[in-house]
C-alpha cells in the first residue's frame, strides 16, 4: 500500500477533482474522514499534512510519495523525485511592494518578509540584492502594507488580494506548480504502484 502525502491547503480541492476525474475516488475517501489524518482507500494510505510538511515526509520516507508545490520543495531543499507536473495550481513567486514604490535601488539594503526563508534568500542573492529576511507564517502582504518590511516574497495567483491591499508585484522570481513527488528509495521498490498513481493523475508513459 502506497503512503501518499496529501496537502490540506490550497492544492487539496483541485487534487481531489483531478483524481476523481481519473477514477481514483479520493473525494469519497476524504468525505468521511472527519478529523482523521490517516485515511485508507483502495491501494493508498492517505496522509493529510500541511503543505510545507509534504516534502519533508516524502524525503524522510514517512511517506512514499505526495503532492507538493515547487515552492515548498525548493524551500525545504527536499531531495525527492518529481514524477509529474500537475495541471492545476500554477502561480508565481513574486517580489511584492506597495503600489508606486521603488524597491530596487543600487546598493540599498532591503528588508524582505516571507514564509520562504531559504528560497527567498537564495533568489534574492541570485539577483544581487543585499537583503535581510523577516520570517512570517501568514498574512505576509500586511508586512509590506504596514512597513514591517520594504517588500515581501510570496505567491501570486490572481493578484486580487494584492490590489485590495494597495500592493503590486514588482518582479516575478519563480514560476510555481504542484508536482507528484516520490521518495527515491521507495520509488525503486514501489515503482509499479507509483507509475499506476502517476497514470491515475493523468500522467503519460
Amino acid at each position: 500500500m502506497l503512503r501518499f502525502a496529501v496537502p490540506k491547503g490550497r492544492l487539496l480541492e483541485p487534487l481531489v477533482e483531478l483524481a476523481d476525474r481519473h477514477g481514483l475516488a479520493l473525494g469519497e475517501a476524504l468525505a468521511g474522514a472527519g478529523r482523521q489524518l490517516v485515511v485508507e482507500t483502495a491501494g493508498l494510505r492517505l496522509l493529510l499534512l500541511k503543505d510545507a510538511d509534504v516534502p519533508v515526509y516524502v524525503e524522510q520516507g514517512a511517506a512514499d510519495c505526495g503532492v507538493a508545490g515547487l515552492d515548498q520543495i525548493l524551500d525545504r531543499d527536499a531531495d525527492v523525485l518529481r514524477l509529474l507536473r500537475l495541471p492545476f495550481g500554477a502561480c508565481r513567486l513574486c517580489l511584492i511592494a506597495r503600489e508606486g514604490e521603488v524597491v530596487r535601488e543600487e546598493g540599498r539594503p532591503l528588508v524582505l518578509a516571507s514564509k520562504y526563508q531559504r528560497l527567498a534568500g537564495m533568489l534574492a542573492q541570485r539577483r544581487g540584492l543585499n537583503a535581510t529576511l523577516v520570517p512570517l507564517a501568514g498574512s505576509v502582504e500586511l508586512a509590506a502594507r504596514l512597513g514591517l518590511a520594504d517588500a515581501v516574497v510570496d505567491l501570486v495567483e490572481t493578484g486580487r488580494t494584492l490590489r485590495e491591499n494597495g500592493l503590486q508585484p514588482v518582479e516575478e522570481w519563480l514560476a510555481v506548480a504542484p508536482y507528484l513527488i516520490a521518495q527515491r528509495a521507495a520509488f525503486l521498490w514501489k515503482c509499479e504502484e507509483m507509475r499506476a498513481l502517476r497514470r491515475a493523475l493523468g500522467g503519460q508513459e
